[in-house]
C-alpha cells in the first residue's frame, strides 16, 4: 500500500505543470488586450505587458516594434473612436496564446474577424502576430465567422 502511494505521489508530481495567476500567457494576454483594445490604452497596455525585445509581425505596423505598434494603434483608434472589441474565443498553449476577435469599427459596421497570436515569455508579451478578415456583404457559406 505504501508503494502504490508513492507510486501516485510520484506521477503526480511528474504531470505538467499550468501556470496560474498574474504571469499566467492566458491572463496576461487578456488584460493587456482589455487594457490596450477595450479600453482604448495601448500606450499603457505596451508600457505594463510589453517586452522590451517585443517583436511585431503585422503588416500593419511600420517597423515592427512595440513603439511602432501603439503609435498604429492610437491612430487606429482616432480614426475609428467608437469601436468595440469582443474576444469571442481564447486558447492557451504554452507560451502561445490565441485569440479569435470580433471587431466591429463603428456602430452598425459590418464586423472584421481578427485571429491574434500572442507568445508569452516571462510574464510579458514578446511577439505578436494577426490575420484580418473582413465579414463579406454576402458570404457565400451559411456558417458565421464567429
Amino acid at each position: 500500500m505504501k508503494y502504490g502511494f508513492a507510486l501516485l505521489i510520484g506521477l503526480l508530481l511528474s504531470l505538467p505543470v499550468h501556470a496560474t495567476g498574474a504571469n499566467d500567457p492566458k491572463t496576461v494576454v487578456l488584460d493587456f488586450y482589455k487594457l490596450a483594445m477595450q479600453e482604448f490604452k495601448p500606450r499603457e497596455a505596451f508600457a505594463r505587458y510589453a517586452a522590451a525585445d517585443f517583436v511585431e509581425h503585422s503588416a500593419d505596423s511600420a517597423g515592427g516594434t512595440a513603439a511602432s505598434t501603439v503609435t498604429f494603434l492610437e491612430g487606429l483608434i482616432k480614426q475609428f473612436p467608437d469601436p468595440h472589441w469582443e474576444v469571442v474565443r481564447s486558447v492557451a498553449e504554452g507560451d502561445l496564446v490565441f485569440l479569435h476577435v470580433r471587431v466591429t469599427p463603428a456602430p452598425k459596421a459590418p464586423a472584421i474577424a481578427v485571429a491574434e497570436i500572442f507568445r508569452v515569455r516571462n510574464g510579458k508579451i514578446v511577439e505578436h502576430w494577426d490575420v484580418i478578415q473582413h465579414e463579406p456583404a454576402k458570404a457565400v457559406n451559411p456558417n458565421s465567422m464567429f
